[in-house]
């Protein structure tokens, strides 16, 4: 038996196992994916092309870039697509060589973890209940000046809190003062309302300290490919290209970022479903004695657990008993052993995670 260190939601195979079952019936609220899953012209696209797999991959992901630019408005040479962000997260890490990198707590595990395996240390500014958990923009800035690279997830994960762009304009032009460079994680940003508010994307030929890095798993429901791309000044793009792996995105994942950055109604389904749901899935958590679900911009919602009798490690391995996995937060750091977050689905699905929780949280006390 192989035993890794897995601080991340989704592994519907190993919850699979466990209940003897296919993966297909598990419900996974603990990875926040598009609910729809991918569009149909992705799918399409995928089984249009699979002969393409005896070939090697497009090195320079050129349709993939184009199809980015289009969408993101950014120039194909100011970006480097990846087999997912993480990979491109590392691939920072290790060769910008960052020593000392703030971040917040809680946020996405893999900030902290790239920085110190390429040696660097973390400063992490914590991220307060009584405060919302929104970001603190002056507690950050004074942290900031002895550093090197801040990491911004926006909106934030788990929290699903995010800062508007000018926020994030100041913290970018205060750390150019120091010589740092802002790296904001935009994984979450196309399930927003109203986004073109909080992206950061417009600032890049203004500010070569910025570095955005940008999923198309999560929104565009292709987890299991593996695919995102980092944007930023042309000369730190030269220097991480030369860096990576070769063929580090594989055919298939190219193909089908090329046809889901082309299908728009499925984007405008997705959103409607997601702001809908939230809204109704935040108010739904929070009237089950004992839980409360802290209203946020993403796909997910973090949700505090009142009853000292029961901790999220309980709580998870209970509603996974119920084939319903819920994302344990213990591992972010900030957030201690009373927090789960889950994901925004259908109504379908919601009402199956409520019936859970509610079964769950039945006689456990409050407080």
């Amino acid at each position: 038996m192989i035993h890794n260190e897995y601080k991340h939601g989704g592994d519907i195979y190993g919850a699979a196992r466990s209940l003897q079952c296919n993966p297909r019936e598990i419900y996974d609220f603990s990875a926040n994916i598009n609910p729809l899953g991918a569009s149909p012209l992705v799918l399409k696209a995928i089984i249009e092309n699979l002969d393409l797999i005896r070939h090697y991959p497009d090195p320079c992901c050129t349709d993939l870039r184009a199809g980015l630019t289009k969408h993101l408005k950014v120039a194909p040479e100011k970006m480097l697509p990846g087999n997912g962000a993480a990979e491109l997260i590392y691939l920072l890490a290790r060769v910008m060589g960052y020593r000392r990198a703030v971040i917040t707590a809680p946020t996405f595990v893999e900030y902290g973890a790239a920085i110190t395996s390429a040696g660097g240390v973390i400063c992490e500014v914590p991220l307060l209940e009584e405060e919302e958990f929104v970001l603190p923009v002056s507690r950050l800035k004074r942290v900031m000046e002895s550093a090197d690279v801040v990491f911004i997830c926006n909106p934030n994960n788990p929290t699903g809190k995010a800062v508007q762009r000018a926020v994030i304009q100041s913290i970018v032009d205060y750390a150019k003062k120091y010589g740092a460079t802002v790296v904001v994680d935009e994984a979450f940003i196309d399930f927003i309302y109203r986004q073109e508010q909080y992206t950061v994307l417009p600032l890049l030929d203004e500010y070569p300290n910025l570095v955005v890095l940008y999923s198309l798993t999560k929104f565009f429901g292709i987890p299991g490919l593996r695919l995102g791309v980092l944007l930023a000044a042309e000369p730190v793009i030269k220097k991480l290209e030369s860096a990576k792996d070769p063929w580090n995105v594989n055919s298939l994942a190219q193909i089908a970022g090329v046809a889901a950055l082309a299908d728009e109604d499925h984007m405008a389904r997705t959103r409607q479903i997601i702001w809908r749901e939230k809204e109704f899935l935040c108010q739904a958590i929070s009237q089950i004695p004992g839980l409360k679900a802290y209203a946020g911009e993403a796909n997910y919602l973090l949700v505090k657990i009142k009853s000292h009798a029961l901790d999220s490690s309980r709580l998870a391995a209970r509603t996974a008993r119920q084939g319903v996995l819920v994302r344990d937060c213990a591992s972010f750091n900030g957030l201690g052993n009373r927090y789960i977050r889950v994901a925004v689905k259908t109504r379908a699905e919601n009402e199956v995670l409520l019936n859970v929780l509610s079964e769950t949280m039945k006689g456990v006390a409050n407080g």
